[in-house]
């Protein structure tokens, strides 16, 4: 909904296809002040309603982490840090660099769509986008989404939508990091601003040897190396606000399969970027045309490579309040994906899909409605329309209660519907419709959550010899998370409890554990603050053997705890210090594949205004 305090910054803020650019000034995008009736600071939501709008008036379950948040916390990489957020849970094999399966709200990894600076993000081979070599270097800003999207963003939004913001410094940044298994890297990050022009750039370097991934089976280290770059620019100017930027990210990693053999990744991703944004009479309207690639080539004897994956995509949308209360935003999506020079012969190598979606905001005092739907059409396959409604009651100032429903599909991936020996050119696309149900409560010193969801998942595609629609799978849910704040006394606590089933064999769906606590305390004084975390995870299903149908044993529950340190020698220097699995608890959430033991980090920062 618009409220008069945010007018600013919704004129120059409506949407995320563009967000990465939006939010200049004194406001940063991530928390602003406003007039709840503690005072307290609340975060922004670009992603979930396709316009700036406060958190807490986002009738879905969000959660934000602006780059300072992203910085304390000191994770390893992106997946480690995004285990920790509240119905999320982590499969890796192995370290850093490696796959690592993220599974929102229970949903396949392929079921949580990643944007990238606004663009749809990934692999059309794979059908997913891989977060383990995406730096966290690079990031300035994480919106997690947790619930259907389909109705704004199309195909892949089932379980959710994981929405990344590239860096936007606005200083000289310089940063530098060594860690343990020969953790290393180092980056930069330069702003510059004449008059109507502000040029930005950020480059780095990282690597690490690794640790054994596979120890039964092939004893060696396996590591990683990259290096990314990123340039824009934004340009003022009398016919509305115009931005353009490229980011590239090479490098390589090491990982084991599970049959034992040594292969080798070279990975490869470009983007390229222009927008426009203007205000015109009550509307606001914004472009945003993007190219993609996303290149993997394996070396190993298992090889069949490279996949080669180019996406050129082209968004407008236009946003308006149309009464008092009621706001409207409607747009279309273009995009096409091919699978280039790749050594696999595919059927069919490109698709097309084109869309229009539109939605409305209602708020009538303590009431508010929302409504979204969109019609998606793709070529060689077929349309889908999906929708969702939503609604919400402020029971007193701090008390709200919030249902809704909405609907999602996937359109199988490439290697799904043409890979030789393994596709089915017949298969459905997934289906689902949810429902959720939130109780919140919030002041400035607590924060409180407690959800309930469910979903349904039809035509889901599973298979090992060939991929195959499954009748139905079931997930269901609670989400319950608390954060504290007193005086200089933090807490975050949040825990979830999943039910899945593949109703076809009335098993579990792999990997999902039952019950999931993540816990982060922390003081902060003058100069200096400390943290400590504990995550608890429970026994997990691993699936099972493909050709006796055995399961194997289940992952043992497990609880990690980990300590940092940060402190500011000087106003521009900071030196931060971690230790994980205090306790080296020997662990695994991927079957055959280890996990760290105890490790440290360490980190210098050095940031000139």
């Amino acid at each position: 909904m618009f409220k008069p305090a945010f007018a600013a910054l919704l004129v120059a803020t409506c949407c995320p296809v563009t967000a990465s650019t939006l939010v200049t000034g004194s406001l940063n995008d991530t928390s602003v002040a406003n007039n709840n009736p503690d005072g307290a600071i609340e975060h922004i939501s670009i992603y979930a309603n396709r316009t700036a709008t406060l958190q807490q008036d986002v009738l879905a379950s969000v959660t934000v982490l602006g780059r300072d948040d992203i910085v304390a916390r000191q994770a390893n990489d992106l997946p480690e840090l995004l285990a920790q957020l509240p119905g999320i849970n982590l499969s890796r094999d192995g370290g850093r660099g490696q796959n690592s399966s993220i599974y929102v709200r229970g949903g396949n990894t392929g079921h949580t769509l990643v944007l990238v600076d606004g663009v749809r993000s990934g692999s059309a081979t794979l059908g997913y986008k891989a977060l383990s070599m995406l730096p966290l270097e690079l990031i300035e800003r994480i919106e997690v989404i947790r619930g259907p999207r389909a109705a704004w963003y199309g195909s892949d939004a089932l379980a959710g939508v994981i929405a990344i913001t590239t860096r936007r410094s606005s200083a000289l940044e310089l940063h530098g990091r060594v860690g343990s298994y020969g953790q290393g890297g180092a980056d930069i990050s330069v702003s510059q601003q004449r008059e109507r022009l502000t040029l930005r750039a950020s480059a780095g370097v990282s690597q690490a040897d690794g640790f054994n991934a596979q120890p039964a089976l092939d004893p060696d280290s396996d590591g990683y190396q990259q290096q990314y770059l990123k340039v824009a620019a934004d340009y003022r100017s009398p016919f509305g606000l115009w931005t353009a930027q490229a980011d590239v990210n090479s490098g390589f990693n090491q990982f084991d399969t599970s049959f034992g053999s040594e292969d080798e990744t070279d990975t490869l991703s470009r983007a390229y970027l222009l927008g426009w944004q203007q205000q015109l009479s009550s509307w606001q309207h914004q472009a945003l045309l993007s190219r993609n690639l996303d290149s993997d080539t394996t070396f190993g004897p298992v090889s069949r490579s490279p996949f080669v994956t180019e996406r050129d995509e082209f968004s407008y949308q236009a946003a308006s309040e149309l009464a008092v209360g009621l706001q409207f935003i409607g747009g279309i999506n273009w995009y096409q994906e091919q699978v280039a020079k790749s050594a696999t012969a595919y059927e069919q190598t490109s698709r097309t899909n084109r869309a229009i979606f539109a939605g409305i905001n209602y708020h009538l005092n303590r009431l508010q409605l929302e409504a979204a739907a969109r019609y998606d059409e793709i070529n060689q396959y077929g349309a889908e329309t999906t929708w969702q409604l939503a609604a919400g009651y402020q029971l007193t100032e701090r008390w709200q209660l919030r249902a809704s429903r909405g609907t999602a599909f996937k359109v199988p991936s490439f290697n799904q519907l043409y890979f030789p020996g393994f596709a089915n050119p017949d298969l459905k696309p997934e289906r689902s419709i949810s429902d959720e149900i939130a109780l919140s409560y919030l002041t400035s010193g607590l924060t409180l959550q407690l959800a309930w969801f469910d979903r349904e998942v039809t035509n889901l595609i599973q298979g090992v010899e060939l991929a195959e629609n499954v009748l139905l799978a079931t997930v269901s849910g609670i989400e319950f998370s608390l954060l504290q704040n007193w005086q200089q006394w933090a807490s975050n606590f949040s825990y979830s409890w999943l039910d899945t089933e593949n109703r076809s064999s009335g098993l579990k769906l792999e990997r999902r554990p039952e019950n999931t606590i993540n816990w982060r305390g922390s003081y902060t004084a003058d100069n200096w603050s400390a943290f400590i975390t504990a995550d608890y995870q429970s026994a997990t299903y691993q699936g099972a053997d493909w050709f006796t149908g055995d399961s194997y044993p289940d992952a043992p529950a497990h609880t990690v705890w980990g300590l940092g340190l940060s402190y500011a020698m000087t106003p521009a220097l900071t030196i931060r210090a971690r230790l994980a699995n205090l306790t080296d608890k020997n662990y695994y959430t991927s079957r055959g594949y280890a996990t760290a033991g105890a490790n440290f980090g360490l980190s210098v920062s050095y940031i000139l205004p």
